[in-house]
């Protein structure tokens, strides 16, 4: 039998993940509170990932020789999380093979070749006609499987119980086959299961919307938070440890709760919750800094071997220019929506070590903010592009023409603003554009 996908998830394992885009806050938080969790005695906390490591995040990684977290694609229950293994009989086995297993109490047998590619299956009901057939009970024993074999329902292991509900619903059998991506046979899945299945367990960290989270998460149980950004939580059927605290980052709070329980991480994950503090704060020159996020970063500097200012220089400048991406990649690397004043609004944020690259990207990037506004019905999109290194930011935006010419800011050029020493788009953007788009009109 084929082993399961190595992106799926496992039904005995909760798993600390961060946001679709993952940062270096959203892979350090993951890491170190899934250590923590198994460290105070939850062995079954595994940390993961919704996709691909920002630049920063990686070179974090690198830097401090630490794994990535396990990538998680998708949480919806699939076949394969339904299907048993249930024994199986060969093509050219006998009909006492068969038999053998339905006095097992198995409803139906699979019939799978040598390869492990299932042939059909075989029903009581079927050994019950040849059964009765009229011939010699010898010859009729003597059959071999395949003659009986009927064909069956069959699901791939990844297919999601979801897009198929319906059709199971009409199906008039209760039995499935199961089998891997390749055609090989997995297990049955039957209709008790696939309604009722199980569903992965999540805590969430560095965001609390589903709109953020890892795909397929309204079909998970989500059974914790811990976060610093705005409230938009999605419902539970029980009560959770939601916690969101407003420090500068979420790393801040998980080693807060190793510092507090006397457990010290080791270096690489200290290195990276490091990370995560420095360049959520950026360095501690964003006005989200709080008091806990310096204290728990000199804790952490010392755990992890490095001095704090030099290597948070080292971790800023790490972020990649606007020469190497695409606009895709520029815009969507870290975007989240909003509703202001019953608008849809999107602000995306791109964190670079010099503003001098901005000029020769600015109408390649106003295009794809066009393209989006309009693909995606926005009343406003922007991106803020932040010189780490500076302090610095100027802003791309595209929308109505009476926002645009509402905005506070200095303008530059067309659809180009300066926010001067504006660094954060949670603490100091977001509140600005929330009050021009509410305003009466």
């Amino acid at each position: 039998m084929m082993p399961p996908p190595k992106d799926r998830w496992d039904t005995t394992r909760t798993y600390v993940i961060g946001h679709q885009r993952p940062d270096t806050d959203a892979i350090a938080s993951a890491l170190g509170y899934a250590w923590y969790l198994n460290a105070i005695g939850h062995t079954d906390a595994t940390a993961a990932r919704a996709g691909q490591p920002a630049e920063q995040a990686v070179f974090a990684l690198r830097r401090f020789e630490q794994p990535s977290p396990f990538l998680l694609t998708g949480v919806a229950p699939t076949f394969g999380h339904v299907a048993v293994p249930q024994p199986s009989v060969l093509p050219d086995a006998p009909l006492p093979a068969a038999m053998a297993r339905v006095a097992e109490g198995d409803r139906v047998i699979p019939v799978v070749d040598e390869t492990g590619r299932p042939a059909g299956i075989v029903t009581s009901l079927a050994l019950a006609r040849a059964y009765m057939a009229p011939m010699n009970v010898t010859l009729m024993l003597a059959q071999p499987c395949q003659t009986i074999a009927e064909p069956a329902v069959t699901y791939r292991e990844r297919d999601r119980l979801s897009d198929h509900r319906s059709a199971l619903l009409r199906s008039e059998t209760d039995d499935f086959l199961v089998v891997s991506e390749e055609g090989k046979y997995v297990g049955i899945a039957t209709r008790r299961h696939i309604l009722a299945p199980p569903r992965a367990r999540l805590i969430l960290v560095d965001h609390n919307e589903l709109s953020q989270a890892v795909a397929d998460a309204d079909e998970a149980e989500i059974i914790g938070v811990l976060d610093h950004h705005r409230l938009a939580n999605p419902s539970t059927a029980t009560p959770i440890p939601f916690v969101v605290d407003p420090v500068g980052s979420t790393s801040t709070l998980v080693a807060e709760y190793c510092r507090d329980h006397n457990l010290e991480p080791p270096r690489p994950l200290a290195g990276m919750l490091l990370s995560g503090v420095l360049s959520d704060t950026l360095v501690f020159r964003s006005p989200t800094t709080t008091d806990r996020d310096r204290s728990i970063a000199a804790w952490l500097a010392r755990l992890a071997g490095v001095e704090t200012e030099a290597y948070g220089d080292e971790l800023l400048r790490a972020s990649p220019g606007l020469t190497a991406r695409t606009p895709a990649e520029i815009l969507d690397s870290d975007r989240k929506s909003y509703q202001m004043g019953g608008m849809k609004v999107s602000i995306g944020q791109v964190e670079v070590a010099a503003l001098q690259e901005l000029p020769d990207r600015r109408a390649d990037l106003l295009a794809a903010l066009d393209e989006r506004c309009r693909q995606e019905g926005l009343t406003l999109i922007c991106l803020m592009v932040t010189d780490v290194v500076m302090g610095r930011s100027r802003l791309l935006c595209r929308g109505e023409t009476w926002i645009l010419q509402a905005l506070p800011f200095n303008r530059i050029a067309d659809g180009e603003f300066d926010l001067d020493d504006m660094v954060s788009r949670k603490k100091q953007l977001v509140p600005v554009l929330m009050a021009v788009l509410e305003e009466p009109r």
